[in-house]
C-alpha cells in the first residue's frame, strides 16, 4: 500500500500565499457559475449546538466538470470573545475526487472570511443599480470590513460609507484603516437609522440579535440590502415586501428556515444568485427595485478557493503529515 501524506497549512501559512481578493472574487464566480448550471454537489449543511446562540456545521462540495471537492469544519461560538478565542473557527479538507483521499488540511478562518465578502461583491456586481455610490454598513467586525474591501474591486465608483457599530473604537479603526486606503468617505454614526437610511446599498454584518434592526422604510426604492446573519438584522415587513429576494442557495435558505431563520415567514424567492451568475436569470432590471440578498453561505464558496490555495501550496515548503504507512 502507499503511503497517504497530506499538507497541513496553518492560517498563517493560508495568508502568506497572498491570494488577493480579486482572485478570490474570480474563484467564487466560477463556482456560482457552475452551481447555476446544475453542476454542483452541494447538501445542506447540518449542525450540531452545543449553546443556544453556537454552532459546529460541516459543509461538503464537489464540482462534476471542475473535479474539485471538500469539506469545511467550522465552528462560530460569539462567547469565545470573553475568553480570548476567535468567534469562527474551523478547519478545510481538500480531497482527491480520483481516489477520495486528503490532499490538504487547513485553517478555514481566511478562506470563510474572503469568500463570503466575495459573494456580496459578486451580488452587487449583477444587482446593483447603475451608479450605486453610498453603503450603510452596520457592524464594523471582520466581515464588514472584507465585505468593503470587495464591495470596492467590483464598483470602483462607489465613493461613500456611513457605519454603525455598539462598540465606537471599531468604528474608528474602520475610518483609519479604509478612508485613504480605499479612497472612500467614511461617516461614523450613532443610530442604525443615520448609517442606512436611503443608502444606494445597505449591508448589515452583526451577531445574533435579540430583535431586527433594519426597518422597512429605511429600504428606499433602488436599494440593495444584505443580511449577513440569515434573516435576523432585518424587519419582517423589509423582507417580505423588497421587489426581489435573492440567496445563495433556496434549499438552505428552507432548511434554516425549518430552524429558527425567518419567522415571519420566507419571502417568494426570484433566483439563486448562481442563476443570475450563469445568465438564467436578470439581476437588476430597473434602478428603482429593491433587491435583498440573503446568501447563506454555500461549501462551494469554500472549495473552489480552498482548492486554490492547495493548488499554490502543494509544492511549496508545507509540513506533510502522515495519515497512513500500512494496511493493518
Amino acid at each position: 500500500m502507499k503511503k497517504v501524506e497530506f499538507i497541513y497549512l496553518s492560517q498563517e501559512e493560508v495568508l502568506g500565499l497572498g491570494i488577493p481578493m480579486t482572485k478570490v472574487i474570480e474563484l467564487v464566480e466560477k463556482g456560482l457559475y457552475e452551481h447555476g448550471h446544475g453542476r454542483v454537489e452541494n447538501p445542506p449543511k447540518p449542525g450540531i449546538h452545543s449553546k443556544s446562540d453556537s454552532f459546529i456545521h460541516a459543509m461538503p462540495a464537489y464540482y462534476e466538470r471542475l473535479g474539485i471537492g471538500g469539506l469545511k469544519w467550522v465552528s462560530g461560538y460569539p462567547t469565545n470573545r470573553a475568553l480570548g478565542l476567535p468567534q469562527i473557527a474551523g478547519l478545510m479538507i481538500v480531497n482527491s475526487m480520483e481516489t477520495g483521499m486528503p490532499l490538504a488540511v487547513m485553517d478555514c478562518r481566511w478562506i470563510t472570511t474572503a469568500r463570503t465578502a466575495a459573494v456580496s461583491a459578486i451580488t452587487a456586481k449583477y444587482c446593483a443599480k447603475e451608479g450605486t455610490r453610498s453603503l450603510g454598513v452596520v457592524g464594523c467586525g471582520v466581515q464588514g470590513r472584507m465585505n468593503l474591501v470587495a464591495f470596492k474591486e467590483v464598483m470602483p465608483g462607489l465613493e461613500e460609507a456611513a457605519v454603525f457599530d455598539i462598540n465606537p473604537d471599531a468604528m474608528k479603526r474602520f475610518k483609519a484603516d479604509f478612508e485613504e486606503q480605499l479612497g472612500v468617505n467614511i461617516e461614523t454614526t450613532k443610530t442604525v437609522k443615520e448609517a442606512v437610511d436611503g443608502k444606494d446599498m445597505i449591508l448589515t454584518a452583526t451577531q445574533r440579535l435579540p430583535e431586527p434592526l433594519i426597518r422597512n422604510e429605511w429600504f428606499k426604492p433602488g436599494c440593495l440590502g444584505f443580511g449577513l446573519e440569515a434573516s435576523r438584522a432585518w424587519h419582517g415587513d423589509a423582507i417580505l415586501e423588497a421587489d426581489r429576494f435573492i440567496t445563495d442557495s433556496w434549499g438552505q435558505t428552507v432548511y434554516f428556515h425549518e430552524h429558527g431563520a425567518f419567522p415571519d415567514g420566507l419571502p417568494t424567492l426570484y433566483a439563486e444568485l448562481g442563476e443570475i451568475v450563469a445568465g438564467l436569470k436578470p439581476g437588476r432590471e430597473s434602478p428603482d427595485e429593491r433587491i435583498l440578498a440573503i446568501n447563506i453561505g454555500l461549501a462551494l464558496e469554500d472549495v473552489i478557493v480552498a482548492d486554490h490555495v492547495y493548488q499554490k501550496a502543494k509544492d511549496g515548503d508545507h509540513q506533510r503529515l502522515t495519515l497512513m504507512e500500512e494496511d493493518f
